[in-house]
């Protein structure tokens, strides 16, 4: 299904009798208020537990080629855990590194480790993993889980209360004189 901003070739032959600088302006906050309800939405989908991941959902817009191009995405420091919500992680092995596990004891002869007490307190912090304060070995089974999409439905949801928001901005921004923006409505297309 297509969405289109009825007006939206009038407004832009509105918006050319403006200087090129505050025409780009203008557009680019157009963008900036169509991707708040995108946001909006994103931060209710966006499962919680500490809100970290909602509170690094940002919304922008940045020029491209000369053309504006609005963004709603993900930054900051827990901006990462949003690809594994957002996609799933399959089951998978975490293990210690090879570096880590030969540098913790010599092999003799008869192929069995010799361990200076030194060795095995290395052993406890970096030779095994450690899951909550249980030290749980060099290699644990990862189970995975489900996709938890939150990104893609905010979008799919938000995009006609998007494309309203930035008509309102643009129409609330260009009326000067004789000057005024076209009525703007959402359109779906089958």
């Amino acid at each position: 299904m297509t969405q289109r901003l009825k007006g939206g070739p009038e407004l832009l032959a509105v918006l050319d009798q403006f200087p090129e600088n505050i025409e780009r302006n203008v557009l680019r906050g157009a963008l900036r208020a169509g991707a708040k309800p995108i946001q909006d939405l994103a931060k209710e989908k966006v499962r919680r537990r500490s809100g970290a991941l909602a509170r690094a959902i940002v919304r922008g817009s940045r020029t491209e080629g000369g053309q504006p191009r609005g963004y709603v995405k993900l930054r900051g420091k827990h901006a990462f855990l949003g690809l594994f919500l957002e996609f799933g992680v399959k089951l998978h092995l975490i293990k210690v590194s090879d570096e880590d596990r030969d540098r913790l004891g010599k092999t003799t002869r008869h192929g069995f480790r010799r361990f200076s007490m030194r060795t095995i307190n290395n052993m406890v912090t970096r030779g095994s993993l450690k899951i909550g304060k249980n030290f749980v070995g060099p290699v644990v089974t990862h189970p995975g889980f489900a996709s938890m999409p939150f990104m893609r439905p905010a979008l799919d949801e938000g995009m006609a209360a998007a494309i309203k928001a930035a008509g309102e901005y643009l129409a609330h921004r260009v009326q000067i004189g004789d000057i005024k923006a076209p009525d703007l409505d959402v359109e779906q297309e089958a």
